[in-house]
């Protein structure tokens, strides 16, 4: 963690003495007696198939307790403002929401609500997730929110054009680039790999994160100054982009690739490698697949020789609005949708077609990873040493459109590497100090 981080381990250690980090237990997450009969709740969630099947678990859950759960669904890219609207105008229309990781801070005490003596009391174990998971939710003010829709970055290969080529599958990010050259050379017309360099939504980051931490660099340090535009900021840069201008293993275009084009680019049989979230998973069930799974192979992702492995995630969390006049009953359901029961019924459902996974157990289970050729497990080794995560302040948002414009620049010729770096690092300061 980049930044933060010594209040960070400052809270998680008073979760560790209050018993919220202890030993993991079986629960089902509904209190007997049904002590909440007659209480509505409303979530409002992101519109994914993931909370479709999360609402498909109502009904048992109303049995069991009594309580009315309504569902309330806003696309992706209209959700921040909705959000943003309920925190402004200090509304209750819904008790529990599910927010990114880059819109938690704003809503923190703002409209979220800490839930650090609800999870003590039902004995809820933080350490069921992985910490990269965790993080999202945890402030100095405590727990904010549980981790419930999280992606982890594998790098996606061709088994067939890395056979043909006698490859294994990259561990380094040189090996990557090498394996990227061969290919390409072997089969005209496919890129060696896909990536989004594009600026939309800051997506053109998301891999870089993973060059920048791997190189020992880091966003910014525990005083909140930016140090991305260190010596391992740009040498990492320089790698990230040597692939695209140097090296010229990306599709033609690949400069304003978002993270779709990318995904389509090679599922549609013209690159042999992309590094991208284990969502994309569900594309193989599309009638416009290119390739089909028996093509393809997923790894960590790679790193640099001798250095920790690392994948940056996108976390979702459950959040509890502090204006809710049913605390105990959104917590009931809080308790009960986030459980690994639930999550676990979800993942083997042959008529489900989700993969997000956020618990070590399932993770690691048998089953799960029979059903989705071992992913699960995978991402468990990579999620084993990954200690870095995105900073958990309100000015990183803004800070992610400076660095992405700058990436932008350098991708497209406009900035050298240090240029661009020591420029958004000065206007990632001036961010830093007026939100202060």
């Amino acid at each position: 963690m980049s930044i933060n981080r010594r209040e960070m381990l400052g809270s998680t250690a008073a979760l560790a003495a209050s018993g919220l980090l202890a030993a993991p237990s079986a629960r089902a997450g509904i209190t007997p007696g049904k002590p909440f009969a007659g209480k509505e709740i409303r979530v409002l969630a992101v519109q994914s198939t993931q909370f479709a099947a999360h609402a498909k678990k109502v009904a048992a859950f109303e049995a069991l307790t009594g309580i009315k759960v309504t569902y309330v669904y806003v696309p992706f890219v209209a959700l921040r403002e909705r959000l943003t609207a309920e925190m402004v105008g200090g509304s209750n229309d819904f008790d529990l929401i599910t927010a990114m990781d880059v819109w938690i801070p704003p809503l923190v005490d703002k409209y979220l609500v800490p839930i650090d003596k609800d999870l003590a009391a039902r004995n809820i174990d933080l350490k069921r997730h992985p910490g990269a998971f965790v993080a999202s939710g945890v402030f100095p003010g405590g727990v904010y929110g549980v981790p419930i829709r999280c992606h982890i970055q594998l790098l996606w290969y061709r088994k067939d054009l890395f056979d043909k080529a006698g490859l294994q599958p990259p561990k380094t990010w040189d090996e990557m680039v090498e394996a990227g050259k061969k290919v390409q050379e072997q089969n005209p017309g496919i890129a060696g790999i896909t990536i989004p360099y594009g600026r939309q939504d800051g997506q053109n980051l998301m891999v870089w994160y993973n060059f920048l931490w791997g190189a020992g660099g880091d966003l910014f340090d525990d005083k909140m100054n930016p140090i991305f535009n260190s010596p391992a900021g740009i040498k990492a840069t320089q790698d990230f982009t040597d692939i695209i201008l140097k090296h010229k293993i990306t599709p033609v275009g690949a400069a304003s690739f978002n993270e779709a084009d990318s995904t389509t680019y090679f599922f549609q049989g013209k690159a042999a490698m992309v590094p991208v979230w284990w969502h994309v998973y569900n594309r193989f069930r599309l009638p416009d697949a290119g390739v089909k799974l028996d093509q393809v192979g997923f790894v960590p992702l790679p790193s640099y020789p001798g250095k920790g492995a690392t994948t940056y995630t996108n976390n979702w969390i459950y959040g509890l609005n502090g204006k809710t006049r049913n605390r105990d009953a959104a917590i009931e359901f809080l308790d009960y949708i986030s459980t690994a029961e639930i999550e676990r019924s979800i993942l083997i459902d042959p008529n489900e077609s989700d993969v997000v996974c956020v618990h070590w157990s399932n993770l690691r289970d048998p089953a799960i990873n029979e059903r989705f050729t071992g992913m699960h497990a995978i991402a468990a080794r990579a999620l084993e040493t990954t200690t870095k995560a995105i900073p958990n302040v309100p000015e990183f948002l803004p800070v992610v459109d400076i660095l992405s414009a700058a990436m932008s620049n350098v991708v497209t010729g406009t900035q050298t590497i240090p240029d661009a770096l020591n420029g958004a690092a000065a206007q990632a300061a001036r961010v830093i100090r007026r939100g202060r």
